[in-house]
């Protein structure tokens, strides 16, 4: 269940770096073939795409891949990664989970000087933020209370970016929402409307695009306009780039509303890349900042989806993975099982 925003392109890597990046369904391809090499039998629920491209340090993707079947398949999806010279590319493994770790810092943080720095309020930031890490709901609390103070004054570090990667998959929506205000305040993103602006701004520039879908989720989860926020990252899932469509998916999840489900839904549906389509699919399952409620809203439309001959076998299976993930479920593939679960729980609530 890992989330992370995207880390955009080294500005000091050589120029050819793009060139000899494998693309992402050749990616999701041989991992396809490393899964199928690893089990004794084929499973619907086996796949374990990445997430889209990767640069900059210490990547994330609060958008976690589904599980993969063992030790074995993780040490060789390493191997694969180092092969094909994914290096920006971070990999976790969290509850059983591959998390596919892309993020960006701002360009606002990369413009702060030294000297607007204020080491004090930086060490506080990391010590509260690996606080939250490790699962303490008092420090998310301060977290959400005092980072405010810590804009244009603190930035994004090696020790910050693993916190933040590790809070964004915890369980507790109280842990992941402390890590998406502190990014705000690390790339010195003001909460209120001038915020918003100046983002709107950055997705209008191609190499700020990724960076700013994501911190547009973030700003709308924290309150700033989120129907507007949603809107204009919606207007990118049409992009002919699948990065931008994937980018676009996260910052949806992120902002977390109950009007951006059937943007999710849509675009697990019908959009042409497997890497879209997971990223939504993981999403609604247990990624982003969707309460167990809202996934059962979306629940209810998976299931109906099993029995569904226009989806792809790949999707059908991410369909059951979602199901399992939100229900706590083991019903295989009986979508009959399935209808008989959800009508119950419905009635139940």
């Amino acid at each position: 269940m890992g989330f992370e925003p995207w880390r955009g392109p080294d500005p000091h890597a050589p120029k050819n770096d793009e060139e000899l990046r494998p693309a992402d369904e050749d990616v999701i391809r041989a991992l396809s073939e490393i899964e199928k090499a690893s089990t004794p039998l084929p499973s619907a629920t086996s796949n374990t795409p990445i997430d889209p491209n990767s640069s900059g340090i210490q990547p994330r993707a609060n958008l976690s891949s589904f599980p993969s079947k063992s030790a074995a398949v993780q040490a060789m999806v390493i191997a694969l990664g180092a092969a094909l010279g994914l290096a920006g590319m971070g990999v976790h493994y969290l509850t059983g989970r591959v998390v596919f770790n892309n993020r960006s810092s701002g360009p606002r943080s990369n413009m702060r000087t030294s000297s607007s720095l204020n080491p004090a309020l930086q060490a506080e930031a990391e010590q509260l933020l690996q606080r939250v890490a490790s699962g303490d709901s008092a420090a998310a609390g301060q977290v959400l209370d005092q980072a405010a103070s810590w804009t244009g004054k603190t930035q994004r570090t090696p020790k910050s970016e693993q916190s933040i990667s590790v809070a964004l998959n915890l369980p507790d929506l109280h842990a992941r929402e402390a890590a998406v205000r502190a990014e705000l305040a690390l790339d010195g993103i003001t909460v209120d409307e001038p915020g918003l602006k100046g983002l709107e701004a950055s997705v209008a520039i191609p190499s700020q695009r990724l960076w700013a879908l994501w911190m547009l989720g973030a700003i709308g989860n924290r309150g700033v306009d989120p129907a507007h926020t949603a809107k204009v990252i919606e207007t990118y899932l049409a992009d002919p780039d699948v990065n931008v469509r994937a980018a676009a998916v996260n910052g949806l999840a992120i902002i977390g509303t109950d009007e951006t489900i059937p943007m999710m839904l849509d675009r697990f549906r019908n959009d042409p890349s497997p890497v879209v389509q997971e990223r939504a699919a993981c999403s609604l399952a247990e990624s982003g900042m969707y309460t167990h409620e809202q996934r059962m809203v979306a629940a209810g439309t998976l299931v109906n989806w099993l029995d569904d001959s226009l989806i792809n076998a790949q999707q059908r299976g991410w369909t059951l993975q979602a199901l399992h993930d939100i229900s706590g479920q083991s019903l295989g593939t009986d979508s009959a099982a399935w209808r008989d679960w959800y009508g119950k729980a419905v009635v139940g609530r």
